[in-house]
């Protein structure tokens, strides 16, 4: 006998839901008919007609074929959590790599031998841990290399201080899925506690494709980025000259930027307040400066806010 597919068990539980009195004979509901025979098509066989006991035969079936009761089940959970409660865990919207993060904490979190140490934790746990020890900032780090010498960077004062009492978080790539960081920020933009005080910063490439990665991050508000660059992208056009006499730019490579068209074309796009004049500064010296010469070359780094 056939199985219900997640999308075919999604389309029962919006008829009985909603009580719906008919629904699109499409092909799902054309296989969820020849499996149970519940419901009545019409003569044009473009519609199926639902009435009386339909919907309890439905949620009932439904049951039987998933585990899952269409009434009293959310997917918006990870599979452990879901196994519980049904047959069909892959059902579950939450991946199992979705509900992870690679994780710095500050030395007052954990035992201070932990400290060079990177931890892999749920989204769960990161919250409780930033409630738990009332901590007001969250770093997303583009690069794994940079990441894991994130502590080597050389930082500002104010920025230090910060550092200190801040969750660092990787971004995620390859074997460390990004949407473990992408659930844990839309978490605490729903958190009601953390929401309003948590202050969420970038640390990416000095280029289009990491200031399009800070753009994205739900909640970001700051860019981390050489203390240099408030010196050497300055208001006035006629002062432009400046970068070329600034250090970054030996090491620049405009090559690398010409090859981020799409991501220049994604910024030319969105509503970038305070970032337009570093996006503008970038495009004007076709500017592609990576975390890694930030780290080698010992440039002090800073905060610039997305809005004054």
């Amino acid at each position: 006998m056939a199985k219900l597919t997640k999308t075919q068990f999604n389309a029962i539980q919006t008829v009985v839901i909603n009580r719906s009195p008919r629904t699109k004979l499409t092909n799902n509901w054309q296989k969820i008919f020849d499996q149970f025979a519940i419901g009545e098509p019409d003569g044009a066989g473009k519609h199926l007609y639902f009435s009386g006991k339909d919907y309890d035969l439905l949620r009932e079936m439904a049951q039987l074929d998933t585990g899952f009761d269409v009434q009293n089940v959310s997917f918006n959970q990870p599979r452990n959590t879901l196994a519980a409660q049904g047959k069909k865990e892959k059902y579950a919207n939450i991946r199992p790599d979705a509900n992870y993060v690679l994780v710095k904490l500050p030395p007052q979190c954990y035992p201070p031998f932990a400290a060079q140490y990177s931890l892999r934790m749920t989204v769960e746990q990161v919250v409780a841990v930033c409630l738990q020890f009332n901590l007001l900032h969250l770093i997303v780090v583009e690069n794994l290399d940079s990441f894991d010498e994130f502590k080597h960077f050389q930082f500002e004062q104010s920025l230090g201080s910060v550092i200190q009492q801040a969750v660092i978080i990787y971004r995620g790539s390859g074997a460390h899925s990004p949407a473990g960081c992408k659930r844990l920020l839309h978490v605490i933009a729903q958190n009601e506690v953390l929401q309003p005080i948590m202050q969420i910063s970038a640390f990416t490439d000095l280029d289009p494709a990491g200031l399009q990665i800070a753009q994205l991050l739900q909640g970001c508000r700051y860019l981390i980025a050489p203390t240099l660059v408030n010196e050497s992208a300055p208001l006035l056009p006629q002062q432009a000259q400046l970068f070329q006499q600034s250090p970054l730019s030996s090491l620049n490579d405009p090559d690398d930027f010409d090859k981020q068209w799409r991501q220049q074309k994604y910024l030319n796009k969105v509503a970038l307040h305070n970032w337009r004049k570093l996006v503008d500064w970038l495009q004007q010296h076709r500017i592609s400066i990576k975390q890694q010469h930030m780290l080698a070359h010992q440039f002090e780094l800073t905060l610039i806010p997305i809005q004054e």
